[in-house]
């Protein structure tokens, strides 16, 4: 069976933590597209999204932390969109908290495109930065 998102070398940022930690990430939204698919219920997918809140705030702390040792120029536009992201994970908490049977489709695709545009776009260029000045 094919995992929900592939990982590659396109997705590399070429720093070895971060994606060590991108891996991490699409490894728990694949496991939440497994237990979706299987029918594993609320209690699996709230277990899941648990763990990858927390995940992902660490693996945020990360990246903010190079971006701002290495002086990076896109570190307040970067950090917004993590922090928008949380925001938008928790609407989705708060909605399967008040629907539990709600799909968890919606924000599975959601996760999806906003992780692989996220790693294609802002993390690449924020990678390219870190091995240029030598903080990778």
């Amino acid at each position: 069976m094919k995992d929900f998102i592939e990982w590659s070398d396109t997705l590399s940022v070429g720093v070895e933590e971060i994606d060590e930690q991108h891996k991490g990430l699409a490894a728990m939204v694949n496991e939440m597209s497994v237990a979706i698919d299987g029918g594993w219920g609320k209690e699996a997918r709230d277990q899941i999204l648990v763990r990858l809140i927390e995940y992902t705030r660490v693996h945020f702390a990360t990246e903010e932390s190079l971006m701002s040792i290495s002086s990076y120029a896109g570190l307040k536009i970067h950090k917004k969109q993590h922090e928008n992201l949380i925001e938008i994970v928790k609407s989705y908490v708060k909605k399967y908290d008040e629907d539990p049977n709600a799909s968890s489709y919606d924000l599975l695709f959601f996760l999806k495109k906003w992780l692989v545009d996220h790693i294609m776009k802002d993390d690449k260029a924020m990678g390219d930065y870190l091995v240029k000045v030598g903080t990778a």
